[in-house]
Order: structure tokens, then sequence, then C-alpha cells
């Protein structure tokens, strides 16, 4: 069996095993159910949360776009005009990486065990298995490009701070239609030299924050750092699984999820 082939299989294994080991204890029944710490002692980001929709759709930009906009190199800009709305990965169902994926306005889903938080999206179905005991990334021998990436993570007080690597470089930072200014193409070009640094806090009880770093010296000049992005909790137990597949119109699916 490929290298490949059993990380895909250790990353099934202990997906089934969270799932039948977290889903259920996530019954909301008031704010005052929900620790603030979790039983081994960190602090306790469990639940579905849902942010607002965020971009730069007809030119009001609520994400700091138009500063990504202009970050990017020259050879960039210049390939960012070859292509158009039709090349965004998402075009064929491909889950879009983080932050882009915190400005969709659609639910995650964050479970905790010790040692590790598990990140779930509604839109563009995937998951993310984050070790949070600040280990070092995956062995180079087993690290092998991805659209999510290959991540690990630290407390630093009460925020998980995440970095993340080994992007495969085809996700897009932005959606299309994301246009800041008059002269933008709606291409959020990345590479496979990109960084993130995310973190989480959980506010209160019911208010979660996610900001980002991002870092691409192959196609951004500096770093660009995303505002502060506001998870409101949803009084559900989990999220929902709205398949993206290519045969129904990826360019369509974000209006038949619905609001």
């Amino acid at each position: 069996m490929s290298r490949r082939a059993l990380a895909v299989v250790a990353g099934a294994v202990v997906l089934g095993a969270v799932l039948l080991g977290g889903v259920r204890m996530m019954r909301p029944t008031g704010t005052s159910s929900f620790a603030a710490q979790t039983a081994w002692g960190e602090p306790n980001l469990t639940g579905v949360w849902r942010a607002a929709p965020l971009g730069a759709p007809s030119g009001h930009d609520t994400f700091n776009l138009a500063k990504l906009e202009a970050l990017y190199t020259p050879e960039a800009r210049a390939r960012m005009k070859e292509l158009s709305a039709n090349d965004d990965p998402t075009m064929r169902c491909a889950p879009p990486l983080f932050p882009r994926a915190a400005m969709l306005g659609h639910p995650v889903q964050i479970i905790q065990r010790p040692g590790f938080a598990y990140v779930f999206t509604e839109a563009y179905p995937v998951f993310r298995i984050i070790p949070t005991s600040a280990r070092p990334h995956t062995a180079p021998q087993y690290l092998f490009p991805t659209h999510m990436g290959d991540s690990t993570a630290r407390w630093d007080g009460d925020t998980l701070v995440v970095d993340v690597i080994s992007f495969n470089g085809e996700g897009w930072l932005a959606s299309a239609l994301d246009k800041p200014t008059n002269a933008s193409t709606g291409v959020w070009l990345t590479s496979d030299a990109l960084h993130i640094v995310e973190r989480w806090r959980r506010v209160d009880a019911d208010t979660l924050e996610y900001q980002a770093r991002v870092e691409d010296p192959n196609t951004l000049t500096m770093p660009w750092e995303t505002p502060a992005v506001t998870f409101k909790r949803q009084a559900v137990e989990r999220i929902e699984d709205v398949l993206c597949r290519p045969e129904d119109g990826p360019d369509t699916y974000l209006t038949r999820l619905g609001s």
C-alpha cells in the first residue's frame, strides 16, 4: 500500500473514531452548558459555528481583499489575467482552503480530543485533523501537498495557533465574485509555497474568533493578514453533509446549499 493510501486510511480511521465518540456529546441546552475548558484542561472550542458571509462582491470589501490584491507580484498578476472564474478550483468541487472557507457564511464544526482538534466544513464537505500538542509537521517522507495543507498547532493562552504548510498550489484565497476594485480580475492565486498561520479563540460561550496570516513568496510581495472573523454558536448538534458534485453544476452549489 502506498504512503498516500496509508495516510488516507489512517485519516478515515481517526475520523470514524471521532464521529462515533464525539458528535453525540454536543447537545446545546443553553449557554451555561458549554464549559470554558475541556475535561483535560484546554480552552473549549467544541461546537457548531457560523459566521456572516465575507468578501468583496460588487466592490463592497468586507475582508481586506483590496490589500491582498495589491500584494500580488507582477508575475502572479500576469498569470491571473490569463485565468477566469472557470479556473476557480471550486468549479471542480475542490474544497476551499482556510481562510477562504471561513468567508463562505456556512457552518463549521469543531470537535476536540486530547492532543487534537478536528474541523469539519458543511460547504464543500471536508475535515482537518489538527494536532494541538505543538508537535512538528508530518515528516517529509510522508508529507504530500493537499488542498487543505498539513496542520500542527499549539496553545498560546486561550488561542489555538495553527501552522499550515504543504498546500498543492491550486487553491484560491477568495471567490471569482470578489472584486474589490474596478480593475479586479476575480482571480486569487496561491502557490505550493503557501504558508498560513491561523488563530482560533473562543471569546465567550457563544462566540468564536478566527484570524489568519497568509504568506506566499511565489505570489505575494509580503504577508497578508485577514480581518477577524466572528463565528456564532449554532443551536444544532452537527453540521449537514451537502456534497458538491460536478455533474450537479458547481457554479450553483452554494445557492442550492442555501443560507
